[in-house]
């Protein structure tokens, strides 16, 4: 047994230090630490539009403590979801979705500011043509709304990634070819020669992204009714793809992108729909909106597999400062803080976790074991009482903690493992500061 360990950390401490030191990946790290108390800040307006301001939610809906009657002076049904005061709610959930806009405004500066450096190219120039770049792929808009647009705009993470590193690829290409910098007469002052130089290479970076931009369209136009069937497929109820599902989203929130809203179309056309007609009696799908919102189970998984079992100090502090926020499945504060987010350690558990947790899941729901779930609740509420309330059974909670437990079971030995590891963050508490 000591043989193999002993082979297994030759294989993988050697690879996770090199991939660590990545330099890409590095400025993506930094990138996302100064978004976090932007994220945040918008988390918890979320979370203030979902429960104290949702004209359906636990607090003003039916459902709930029907507050939104007393308010409305004894307005119900559909008068009162047409209503002056439930579309000024509605309102503030725009206001939201253009907040996660902004936070991917701010990744995509930050980040063109790094990749800058490392091309070798004008930080400046580079930030603005990333962000126009972004703007031309992902067009914000608060009252005109159409599912291709809103997937790619709602959060924008997904398009705030490639519009920054493509943009500024092409950007310092082109920056560095002499040819291309215009001739400014020696008298003119010194920033107007250097940003005027650079007219001819951001013209033609946001030439290329208005191309893209139209072939984003001409795919909306084009496939408006190709994607309405595929969202009407049983496909995405099948066992063999939820698995798929999940490896792509938890990837993404490695990466550091949000995975669920980058995969909102589906979400919203396809598992919130299920959630929906399971909730009317109408279907009885295993694999719904609420089965999904349980997944950040396995985060809390890692959490305490740290408390446990690592020897890394500020690991630990982190795990403990950051269970408050878990126990409302808020994981962002521990994900970028440890940071789990494009850590080599922990890319293996953290996408296969939560696929272990799916086939756990499917199993008890298809056996009769757990009721499927029926009722929405908040993605904030806390772990246990989630599941409870959603599957109108206490089984429900009983899930959610025997997928804990095989969650801290998986992580365990890659923690352990990074007991042996000695990186330099961990001396400094993350990344050398600028």
């Amino acid at each position: 047994m000591e043989k193999l360990w002993s082979m297994w950390e030759v294989l993988l401490i050697p690879g996770i230090v090199r991939f660590y030191e990545n330099k890409y990946l590095a400025a993506v790290r930094q990138s996302f630490y100064v978004l976090i108390p932007f994220w945040l800040t918008v988390s918890f307006f979320d979370f203030v539009g979902n429960v104290l301001l949702n004209p359906n939610g636990i607090l003003l809906g039916k459902d709930g403590l029907n507050f939104g009657f007393v308010l409305t002076g004894g307005l119900s049904g559909e008068e009162y979801l047409s209503g002056k005061f439930a579309e000024t709610l509605k309102t503030y959930r725009e206001i939201i979705s253009t907040g996660y806009g902004v936070t991917a405004m701010i990744l995509t500066a930050t980040l063109a500011g790094k990749l800058s450096k490392i091309w070798d190219c004008d930080k400046h120039l580079t930030i603005f043509c990333a962000l126009f770049s972004y703007l031309f792929i992902s067009p914000i808009s608060l009252y005109q709304r159409n599912d291709f647009t809103d997937y790619f705009s709602e959060t924008g993470f997904f398009s705030a990634f490639f519009a920054t590193f493509i943009s500024a690829k092409i950007f310092s290409l082109l920056f560095n070819q002499k040819k291309l910098k215009i001739n400014v007469p020696k008298f003119c002052p010194k920033y107007f020669s250097r940003y005027l130089s650079g007219f001819i290479p951001v013209l033609l970076t946001l030439f290329i992204f208005s191309l893209i931009s139209f072939v984003f369209k001409l795919i909306q136009v084009v496939g408006e009714n190709f994607f309405a069937g595929v969202f009407d497929s049983s496909i995405f109820q099948s066992p063999f793809f939820v698995p798929v599902y999940q490896f792509f989203v938890w990837l993404c929130w490695w990466l550091g992108i949000p995975g669920y809203d980058i995969t909102a179309a589906i979400q919203e056309n396809v598992y919130l729909a299920a959630q929906v007609t399971n909730q009317t009696g109408e279907t009885a799908a295993i694999f719904t909106t609420g089965f999904f919102e349980a997944g950040v189970i396995h985060v809390m998984g890692l959490l305490i597999a740290i408390i446990v079992f690592s020897q890394h100090e500020s690991w630990r502090s982190v795990a403990k400062f950051s269970f408050p926020f878990m126990a409302f499945n808020v994981q962002e504060v521990f994900i970028f803080g440890l940071p789990v987010v494009l850590n080599p350690i922990f890319l293996l558990p953290y996408i296969f976790a939560p696929i272990a947790n799916v086939v756990v899941g499917y199993i008890a729901i298809s056996w009769g074991i757990v009721p499927i779930f029926q009722t929405e609740v908040p993605w904030t509420m806390p772990l246990f009482l989630s599941a409870a309330v959603g599957t109108h059974s206490i089984m429900g909670a009983v899930l959610q903690a025997v997928w804990l437990i095989t969650d801290i079971f998986i992580y365990a030995p890659f923690v352990i493992t990074a007991n042996a590891l000695e990186l330099d963050n961990e001396k400094d508490g993350g990344e050398k500061n600028e």
